[in-house]
Order: C-alpha cells, then structure tokens, then sequence
C-alpha cells in the first residue's frame, strides 16, 4: 500500500471508526510525534524537523549540518518511510 491508497483509506473511514475528522488528525499527529520521537534515528529526525517543521530546504539542510544534498534527500525519504510504516500499523 502506498500513500496515496493510505490517503484514502484514511479519508474513507466512518464516523464511527474514526469520531470526528479533527479527532482522528489529531490521533494521527500525536502518533507521528510519538514516531519522530522514539522510532527515528538522531539525524532523520533533525533532519525531519528542520525540514518540515522549520521549512528549510535540502540544500539549507545540507549546508547547516555539512552534508551532500543527495544524503539529506534520502534521509528524508528513509524517515519517511518509517513514519508512514508505523501509521499503517497503528491505522489500518
């Protein structure tokens, strides 16, 4: 299962699995921070933050924290990946 079909199984669950939309999202986000927290390596979750909490680049991240750009570009994708793994665990 890739995102997208995550996305809509996600989008398609009854009120009754999932409460309200806000409840769920607000499940999901609680989730995520557990994983960033305890389920990412030390760099992929600085990484993961710089890049999607404080809205840097690749190549800004590259140059704060002396990296090749192509080596935060599969950072990226790794975390990723291993977020969306433990969604699906807990979500579907």
């Amino acid at each position: 299962m890739d995102a997208l079909e995550f996305d809509r199984k996600i989008s398609e669950m009854s009120a009754d699995e999932a409460g309200t939309n806000s409840e769920l999202i607000e499940k999901v986000k609680c989730t995520m921070a557990k994983v960033i927290k305890n389920e990412l390596t030390p760099r992929q979750r600085e990484i993961i933050v710089l890049y999607y909490y404080k809205g840097f680049g690749v190549s800004e991240i590259a140059g704060k924290l002396d990296l090749a750009p192509s080596t935060v570009s599969r950072t990226i994708k790794r975390a990723r990946d291993r977020i969306y793994k433990f969604l699906k665990y807990y979500y579907l």
